[in-house]
């Protein structure tokens, strides 16, 4: 059954996408699947569409395929689309995936922590222009659990100092982490209310229904017994009610009052209590007491809840998570009330697994990005066959695809790689041919359609180099940044945190460091001619159109990675000098890798989304007074660098290519680790560790610690220091 189109709302949608609804026309059409139906003549564009999200779906694919125009995260709104509607004759797409669900729990806390309104309006018009039907919206669950949990007799401060910090809210929220940093501003919880208010009535004008958080079991110890078990998670214990306590029942009903009273419902709510931590037992039954526990906690409020869970446990934990366990858990919803994520099926899919989860209604979902960290990387050829052929084969009614009900994008961090997402949306409603797709991306990412051949000409050219490097079939993990290791001994690799995203294997010997583990990887090094190439045919482009957002955020991405990668073969020079006795080659590298460094601050700092004081100045305006402000601004230095604790094993999880972090964090670390090589050189090749680490700690703990903003404005001529770049850097490693 679907529901009308809204066609105010997709006008409105349009006036602040284009400047102008002039001669669009909005109507209803019949369908079993969601779909939309496009078509201009005489000025006039109509497009006809089974409910609201298609009808903006179907607005987007002709301003893309008519208009040859893109809207992406760095796209310059509104956008120039300029005179009369195109002709076109019909075109109808539809989809079998009823439910396209966005974003992941700690996206709020690596991309949108500190976003307000503006910056969530423009990401709600992202969100309705690729067909989002089912966004995640964490914004402000803090405040419901505080009332809450105040409401069942715990202290308010003692909330606030159990939620912890702004930028590390995700997680306290999923029962990973508990009093880590803030507490947060007096005024935090009806702001962020608001906040939320503003964004769900967005949403649902939009036809989207947003998943709500529900209570899984977590509480502040004030709200706990002695008894009470508990989860760990990186060295963070957090209170879990047993799902037979009264307590439980009592707080559960009153977190979904709460939050029906201040936010209302769509009947959709995502809860993960074992997210990444072992359940306290791994008896069947009593995994589906506490599923039954969650859900009567979602349905005593509102008897037609729906229960979004994200699988990713059951790859994370896959020894724990059997067959058996998964049964309980998925057995304990009531039928045609769970939906299931497979949260990372671009890498590592459990749908079809053998453990049963696909007999469970579940959407395809990519997760893609990590923590923030930079990487130009995706396997879009390994999308199309993956996501276009689950679609098409649900399209089909081919049985393999079990209960497939929707799709999911669940990257921790956005903001990156849009090629990855405007062809996993376009996949939603048809499976396109790859190399015609990436050309047409490119001329409608820098706005080409009227543009000399000899523009689109050298898109076309960049593009070729990089879909067959850095997003090449089987590209589909990221590749880690060498310059954002952390330098810990005298030998990289640096194994001090474990690969982002793989399993835990207990058995393991080794955690590898999720820094440097590409060095066996030999494409990494061998492609960076032909990137370094890219980067030249991307400046040809702005040489005819300017260095425009899109194009200068893809160019400074490349290059970036161009010159971290070249890194790689600096520090490993580096050690092998040290470990010679050979003090000048580790001044010349060290030299080498302090310009690399300072080229990439340098860099960055030309864009304003790269520097670090965007990052800090968004942090600190949510704090009433200084001391407030200062809280926020440790809290969201902490996140980027030292994660949460030392002994947490999640250094430079969230790091970033960002100026201000390469130059006054980065380098800094490095030159520690020069100096210290300096010493090994000078000693035969010996050197004493407990030095370098403690001065690494030293450094990184008052780094964090400090309440500088840095530079807000960008600054640099883009083109010029490009220029420079791709010619000091294009050469092969000697």
């Amino acid at each position: 059954m679907t529901t009308p189109v809204n066609a105010h709302a997709v006008e409105q949608l349009a006036l602040r996408v284009l400047g102008h609804a002039k001669g669009l026309r909005v109507t209803h059409g019949d369908g079993e699947s969601p779909g939309y139906e496009y078509a201009a003549r005489d000025g006039v564009v109509q497009v006809r569409a089974t409910d609201t999200p298609a009808a903006c779906a179907g607005l987007y694919a002709y301003l893309k395929d008519v208009c040859g125009v893109q809207v992406t995260w760095d796209s310059a709104l509104p956008l120039s689309v300029d005179g009369a509607w195109p002709d076109a004759a019909p075109v109808r797409r539809s989809t079998p995936a009823q439910h396209r669900y966005y974003l992941n729990v700690v996206t709020t806390g690596y991309s949108a922590p500190y976003w307000d309104w503006e910056r969530w309006e423009r990401e709600i018009d992202w969100m309705a222009l690729h067909g989002i039907t089912t966004p995640l919206m964490m914004v402000a669950h803090e405040a419901v659990l505080a009332r809450a949990f105040t409401e069942q007799g715990a202290a308010p401060g003692d909330v606030r100092a159990w939620l912890g910090s702004a930028a590390h809210l995700p997680w306290t929220l999923m029962g990973c982490t508990n009093a880590l940093g803030g507490p947060l501003p007096a005024s935090w919880f009806d702001q962020r209310l608001s906040l939320a208010q503003r964004i769900l009535a967005r949403q649902r004008e939009l036809g989207m229904r947003a998943v709500l958080p529900a209570f899984g079991g977590h509480v502040p110890d004030s709200l706990a017994g002695a008894d009470t078990p508990r989860t760990t998670w990186q060295g963070f214990s957090t209170a879990l009610l047993d799902a037979c306590e009264p307590r439980f029942a009592n707080i559960a009903d009153a977190v979904a009052r709460a939050q029906t009273e201040l936010l209302g419902t769509d009947h959709l709510y995502s809860a993960d209590p074992f997210i990444e931590s072992i359940p306290p037992t791994g008896e069947p039954e009593r995994l589906a007491e506490h599923t039954r526990a969650v859900y009567a906690g979602m349905a005593a409020t509102d008897p037609d809840a729906i229960w979004v869970m994200q699988g990713w446990p059951f790859h994370y934990h896959r020894q724990f998570w059997t067959t058996e366990r998964i049964a309980a858990v998925t057995g304990a919803v009531p039928a045609g009330r769970l939906l299931v994520l497979d949260l990372w099926a671009e890498h590592a899919p459990v749908a079809g697994d053998g453990r049963g989860i696909s007999s469970t209604p579940w959407l395809w979902s990519a997760v893609h990005n990590f923590g923030g960290r930079f990487s130009v990387h995706g396997d879009l050829h390994g999308l199309t066959r993956d996501l276009g052929g689950v679609l098409d084969a649900a399209r089909e009614g081919q049985h393999q695809v079990g209960q497939l009900v929707g799709t999911g994008l669940a990257m921790e961090a956005i903001e990156n790689n849009p090629v990855f997402y405007e062809l996993a949306t376009d996949l939603t409603w048809h499976t396109p041919e790859v190399e015609t797709w990436v050309r047409d991306y490119a001329w409608q990412r820098y706005d080409l359609a009227d543009a000399p051949p000899s523009a689109k000409d050298a898109a076309s050219r960049a593009w070729d180099l990089l879909v067959t490097t850095l997003y090449r079939p089987g590209a589909s993990r990221s590749i880690p940044s060498p310059l954002i290791a952390r330098p810990w001994d005298v030998d990289p690799p640096f194994a001090r945190q474990r690969s982002a995203g793989e399993f835990l294997d207990p058995d393991a010997p080794v955690l590898i460091s999720a820094n440097i583990d590409a060095e066996s990887d030999p494409t990494v090094e061998g492609d960076l001619p032909a990137i370094a190439e890219s980067a030249g045919h991307l400046l040809e482009v702005a040489s005819h159109t300017g260095a425009t957002p899109a194009l200068a955020n893809d160019l400074v991405d490349v290059l970036t990675h161009l010159i971290a990668q070249r890194s790689r073969a600096t520090i490993r020079a580096l050690s092998a000098a040290a470990q010679a006795a050979d003090p000048d080659g580790v001044a010349h590298h060290g030299g080498l890798l302090t310009r690399a460094l300072a080229d990439l601050d340098r860099l960055a700092g030309t864009q304003r989304e790269r520097l670090l004081g965007t990052w800090l100045t968004d942090a600190a305006r949510w704090g009433a007074d200084a001391g407030e402000q200062q809280t926020l601004v440790r809290d969201a230095r902490r996140l980027l660098t030292v994660w949460a604790k030392q002994t947490s094993g999640l250094h430079d999880y969230s790091g970033r290519h960002w100026a201000g972090l390469l130059g006054g964090f980065y380098s800094p670390r490095w030159q520690i680790w020069i100096d210290w090589l300096t010493q090994v050189a000078t000693h035969g090749g010996q050197g004493d560790l407990t030095e370098l680490r403690d001065a690494v700690v030293r450094f990184e703990e008052s780094w964090a610690d400090e309440v500088t903003i840095g530079p807000t404005e960008p600054s640099g001529d883009l083109t010029a220091i490009a220029t420079e770049l791709v010619a000091r850097y294009r050469e092969p490693i000697s």
